[in-house]
Parts: structure tokens; sequence; C-alpha cells
């Protein structure tokens, strides 16, 4: 199955979500970042994908949510 992946990030002193080179933020914290790219994978996922959150603070990612599979 694909997958849209929302990815956290730190750039610049400030929080970003990140999904396929589409930025949202900036946010103050990893956290408020983490709780707000569920929303924005449900709100802005793709409904032919699941959407799956990654987040990391020690440069290495993890998936912290995924999204229902798309119905068929």
């Amino acid at each position: 199955m694909k997958t849209c992946w929302f990815i956290v990030i730190e750039s610049m002193g400030a929080w970003w979500v990140d999904c396929e080179g589409k930025a949202y933020g900036p946010f103050d914290t990893s956290a408020e970042a983490a709780v707000a790219a569920k929303r924005i994978a449900l709100t802005y996922g793709d409904d032919t994908r699941r959407s799956d959150v990654y987040a990391g603070t020690t440069g290495e990612q993890r998936l912290i949510w995924s999204g229902p599979a798309p119905v068929q």
C-alpha cells in the first residue's frame, strides 16, 4: 500500500511538518508540531493513500501515528 508521509522536522530554530515538499508551520515545539501533523494528515492527506506521521528529536524519525487505510 502506498502511503503519504508527514514528517516533523526542525529547521532554523522552529518545528515544521513536511509532506512531499509542502511545509506546514512553524511550531514552537516538536510536541506541538506532532499534534498538528496528525491533524494536518487527517485534513490534507491523500484520500487514495494511508497517512503516516513520523517525528523525532535526535535526527532519528519514528512512526508516531498511522491513519486508516483508504476505502477501496
